[in-house]
């Protein structure tokens, strides 16, 4: 995504990538320096907890001399809103005014004061399908003191992107990237489950069970109400696998990607596995990313994101509006 692309300074020349995600409990890191070849490798990821970011950015920025690359920002999951909508009949130059007027009653912030891209959705091989489209919406009293927290630090910003693209870019890695691949990442409170093929997204969905409702560790809730939570889990990835069959007549998803949790992720998997038929596995980045580290499974759970960020320039593009 390119939102706020009026901020963004000119492009000059970088030793590589910094991708930064600031969250309601510190802030996500990744650096990715460019090869001979302009690809990508992994050099540093963190996730570093603290109440004081702008303090905490400035420290980071002098350790690992970040002023030396381009900086990408990707929003978090609450600072922006993911709507999808028909294809706007109108001209490329109208649709983002038209795109803004069709979401106008779907967002909870004034539409006036949003800030909104798109991208298109692929083209369904049903017939009478419409021409869909995704479109995010953030309010500019939420992205503003982002863009200025990177630039008070005097940091490169170039890019603004969002999780559900960042993701993709780590789906296009894996070898059922040819045939479709569902990549589900699952946080504490929350979620979600990104489909994809040959680098385009089919389907976003935001999950309302995050990992702390699975029984996955001890737990206040109940063995019943665990059991309906993971069940819920189970039938909003297999609505998932079923919409984009049926919408866009996809051979059938074969598998399920999941990103590491903070621990216990094998019982995720058996759960979902032995209980509810969906075969699923873990998506080890360390496996599947260039990079001269390893990632233990707290650091991939809290800094997907921003490792995803790394990659935009080192693979395929992804077709957006801006």
């Amino acid at each position: 995504m390119h939102l706020f692309s009026k901020l963004l300074g000119k492009k000059i020349a970088s030793k590589g990538i910094v991708a930064l995600s600031f969250t309601s409990e510190g802030i996500a890191l990744a650096i990715s320096q460019y090869t001979a070849s302009k690809k990508t490798v992994l050099t540093h990821c963190e996730f570093i907890y603290t109440n004081n970011k702008q303090a905490e950015l400035k420290v980071l920025t002098e350790r690992h001399q970040l002023k030396q690359y381009d900086c990408h920002l990707v929003l978090a999951s609450d600072d922006y809103r993911l709507i999808s909508i028909e294809y706007p009949a109108v001209t490329d130059d109208e649709l983002a005014e038209a795109a803004r007027w069709k979401i106008s009653d779907l967002i909870e912030f004034q539409v006036d004061d949003a800030i909104i891209d798109y991208y298109p959705l692929p083209i369904s091989k049903r017939a009478n399908r419409s021409k869909m489209m995704e479109v995010i919406a953030t309010p500019r009293s939420t992205i503003q003191p982002l863009v200025d927290l990177c630039t008070h630090c005097e940091l490169r910003l170039q890019i603004i992107d969002i999780q559900e693209t960042t993701l993709r870019n780590l789906a296009t890695l894996l070898p059922e990237n040819n045939r479709g691949i569902a990549v589900l990442h699952l946080q504490k409170t929350s979620g979600r489950i990104t489909i994809e093929q040959q680098g385009s997204i089919y389907l976003n969905r935001k999950l309302a069970t995050g990992s702390d409702r699975l029984g996955l560790t001890e737990s206040l809730l109940s063995e019943q109400q665990i059991t309906m939570e993971q069940s819920s889990l189970a039938l909003e990835i297999q609505r998932s696998f079923d919409y984009v069959e049926s919408f866009y007549g996809l051979l059938p998803i074969s598998g399920l990607a999941v990103i590491p949790l903070m621990e216990n992720t094998q019982s995720l998997l058996n759960t979902l596995n032995n209980n509810h038929g969906i075969i699923a596995r873990i998506m080890d980045l360390s496996a599947i990313i260039d990079g001269d580290i390893l990632l233990d499974d707290a650091t991939q759970s809290l800094c997907t994101s921003v490792i995803g960020a790394t990659l935009r320039n080192s693979i395929a593009p992804y077709d957006t509006a801006s």
